[in-house]
């Protein structure tokens, strides 16, 4: 048994056919289609390679879980209120740092693990998507020995009736 790989970019199955008996008629077995995702990608880049905003939201995650309180931000103007509002916060948040830290600290670990969690679960929606993929190439490569098998069966079939014809003419 000889198996015929046909890749036909049409809707129509009379198309379809003329193609596959053009093929059988020049013995051309083509190619195995290959694995839609073979290469073994971490993380959120395969899962995100087209989804820019996500992938811009992950990158970001990943920058700025981390919460400092005593982090000095610079204002955008530079008239001297705006930087002595400044420096008068970062003094405050410095004497104050007794009572920050606890709940500063529960909040990090809160975004870590929350950062932790979303790796985790975008790594088993790219598993998950691999095996999806597996699958449905599985899938079609089945469905591609089933329609040859049936044309084969067809073949057979009709070969049978026409040897039981031939029996019947040569046993009158």
């Amino acid at each position: 048994m000889s198996v015929y790989w046909i890749r036909f970019p049409g809707d129509s199955a009379a198309d379809v056919i003329n193609a596959i008996a053009d093929a059988l008629k020049r013995n051309e077995q083509g190619d195995a289609p290959d694995k839609e995702c073979s290469d073994s990608v971490t993380g959120s880049e395969a899962l995100t390679a087209n989804d820019t905003y996500l992938q811009s939201n992950l990158q970001t995650m990943y920058t700025s879980w981390s919460i400092d309180p005593l982090r000095v931000e610079l204002p955008s103007d530079q008239r001297l209120i705006s930087r002595l509002r400044v420096h008068l916060q970062h003094a405050i948040r410095r004497l104050t740092r007794w009572y920050l830290f606890p709940p500063w600290i529960q909040a990090n670990e809160f975004h870590a693990s929350l950062v932790r969690v979303i790796e985790v679960l975008l790594a088993r929606q790219q598993h998950l998507q691999q095996q999806i993929n597996d699958y449905h190439y599985r899938l079609q490569a089945t469905e591609q020995q089933l329609h040859l098998l049936r044309n084969e069966l067809a073949l057979t079939r009709q070969h049978l009736m026409e040897l039981r014809k031939y029996y019947q003419v040569m046993s009158q």
